[in-house]
């Protein structure tokens, strides 16, 4: 049975180099000042010890097309099954049923894709409308007054072949998640952007998304 891969975009730069941070536990130093907020909101996924909470996950990714329902393996990103060490759920607000909205986030090689993904649905007429798609990781959930978590997703860069990261912040606006700024930037140590530094730099940074087609 043949299944669509859904949502792959070209891509202008160097992942065969980019390990997939899933499987490595990257820590990030959290703000002094909001240090037991920054604790409780950061998430680390290692999808070999992934669970689904339901029957529910399963059949979302059978209507997405994103797995093969007949696969007798999960040891095959390349050809997925619908399991959990491939894919991770996550409301996408307290109010909204996991079938009606989910943020997904998916394993690096999956269908055949070198990095983590982050897609963003909800259901609209009995159809899941992708809102958002990311090609980086999601490592940080905040409470948020409209509703909806402020985003901290951290994506890959290749500077003369070393990988930097950087960590950016989305918020929930008219409807989708959009870009606010980038609070660190990693190169081997992370360093956080001061905020005198935090618009200037952002918006260099989003050019750099952008042109790397990270958001899409």
């Amino acid at each position: 049975m043949k299944f669509k891969i859904l949502f792959a975009i070209p891509l202008f730069f160097f992942f065969s180099s980019c390990d997939d941070e899933a499987d490595q536990e990257i820590t990030i130093q959290p703000r002094k000042t909001e240090e037991k907020k920054a604790v409780d909101n950061t998430i680390s996924t290692n999808f070999n010890e992934n669970v689904f909470s339901s029957k529910d996950e399963a059949e979302l990714l059978k209507e997405l097309h994103l797995c093969d329902p007949k696969a007798k393996s999960d040891e095959d990103p390349k050809h997925p099954s619908c399991s959990p060490r491939f894919f991770r759920f996550f409301k996408l607000n307290d109010q909204t049923p996991l079938k009606d909205g989910f943020k997904l986030l998916i394993k690096a090689g999956v269908n055949g894709f070198p990095l983590r993904r982050l897609l963003v649905f909800e259901r609209e007429k009995d159809v899941l409308v992708k809102l958002n798609g990311f090609n980086g990781n999601l490592i940080e959930e905040r409470k948020s007054t409209s509703g909806y978590n402020d985003l901290v997703i951290r994506f890959p860069d290749n500077i003369n072949d070393n990988i930097t990261y950087y960590n950016c912040l989305f918020r929930w606006t008219n409807g989708k998640y959009e870009y606010v700024n980038c609070e660190v930037i990693d190169e081997d140590v992370p360093r956080r952007i001061k905020s005198e530094f935090k618009d200037s730099m952002g918006v260099e940074i989003k050019k750099v998304l952008d042109r790397n087609e990270m958001i899409f």
